[in-house]
């Protein structure tokens, strides 16, 4: 896989939308939308873009197109956290777990549950 363009929050959301269909035409996807549904163009730009990313393909049936994701959430999630760690803790694991835990107010379930994680990731 090659390096990945970031996403904005527009694309993120569409992305999502389409994870969460498997595949789905411009207006399966702005149903599926939260109020104020989106503009049908405003999608469709984002749709261009995301091909452009190569984060998803399309494939014409009659007079649309269904779309789908090329990268599964999972993988994004991954590129997504690689870059938040590499960016902002200079790729340390510990560091980014320290802000979160001093920032975010983990509780000690949460703090467990994370070292359990650890714990079967060393295994």
């Amino acid at each position: 896989m090659r390096n990945r363009q970031t996403l904005t929050k527009g694309e993120e959301e569409v992305m999502q939308a389409l994870w969460a269909l498997g595949e789905a035409t411009c207006g399966e996807i702005i149903e599926l939308m939260a109020e104020p549904k989106p503009k049908y163009t405003t999608i469709a730009t984002f749709l261009k873009i995301l091909k452009s990313k190569e984060y998803i393909d399309c494939r014409l049936e009659g007079k649309s197109y269904t779309y789908f994701p090329l990268i599964s959430r999972e993988a994004h999630a991954k590129l997504a956290v690689t870059e938040l760690l590499n960016n902002y803790f200079e790729g340390s694991f510990s560091g980014m777990v320290s802000f979160f835990s001093q920032n975010e107010n983990l509780s000690v379930n949460e703090v467990n549950e994370l070292v359990e994680i650890l714990e079967k990731s060393k295994k």
